[in-house]
């Protein structure tokens, strides 16, 4: 499965114009997670991610090339314990997978459950605001989690944590950005997975063959393997009829 693979190469392109450094990855040092969302004062606040009039962006991309040999944490910016301020934020998440066959439910169902895992991660100390409409995510660290280390290497680890329970997950990158021009280059990137997600669960709703009646027909046409999963999924249909 491919349909993310043109935004992912865009986004690492991006990425590489930056000074990144790579974490390292320790999932027993991945930082506790409260259960649930947490609600953080304004008073035990230390500083926000993405915050004010600050650029940030959040997406997640799957597909099944292998890019990576291991889990990855990559960061472009000050660590957690270095920020002062409010400052600008993006988390990228790609995700590599097992093969997931030709069945274009079965891969649709993938997806789908590796979106619903990153708004299930809760770090203690580290409030995340997410807009599914503007892409943008903001989050609040509290003074008590700087004092006890919180770090972008253990958040990230709790995310990785959190992906590697999803089946067929097979490596996970995470990518936290700090860099306004690099946010800011990210975001339209964000809404070409909207794009992708959208079609995907239009296609599963309302399987129509005929695609000059369908008004995410664009998409399809841009997507390398959309056409081919709908097509697929209504040849399936037809056949259980």
């Amino acid at each position: 499965m491919k349909l993310f693979d043109t935004i992912i190469d865009a986004t690492m392109a991006e990425v590489e114009k930056c000074d990144v450094k790579k974490l390292p990855v320790e999932l027993s040092r991945a930082w506790p997670d409260n259960g649930a969302s947490e609600f953080i004062m304004q008073k035990d606040s230390a500083f926000e991610l993405g915050g004010g009039t600050n650029p940030s962006v959040n997406y997640t991309c799957v597909t099944t090339s292998p890019l990576m040999e291991s889990d990855e944490i990559l960061l472009a910016g000050p660590d957690l314990s270095e920020i002062k301020g409010e400052v600008p934020f993006a988390r990228i998440v790609i995700l590599q997978t097992e093969d997931l066959g030709d069945d274009s439910e079965e891969q649709y169902r993938a997806i789908r459950d590796m979106e619903f895992a990153r708004y299930h991660v809760f770090p203690k100390g580290y409030m995340v605001r997410v807009s599914s409409m503007s892409n943008e995510e903001q989050v609040r660290v509290s003074k008590e989690a700087l004092k006890k280390g919180i770090s972008f290497a253990a958040v990230g680890a709790s995310y990785i944590k959190k992906y590697k329970e999803v089946a067929n997950v097979k490596h996970v990158r995470v990518i936290f950005l700090l860099q306004a021009d690099t946010v800011t280059a990210l975001k339209p990137y964000a809404g070409k997975v909207n794009d992708i997600t959208k079609t995907l669960t239009h296609i599963f709703d309302n399987i129509l063959a005929d695609c000059g009646h369908c008004d995410m027909k664009s998409v399809c046409d841009e997507v390398e393997g959309m056409k081919e999963m709908h097509l697929g999924l209504a040849k399936k249909k037809d056949r259980k009829e």
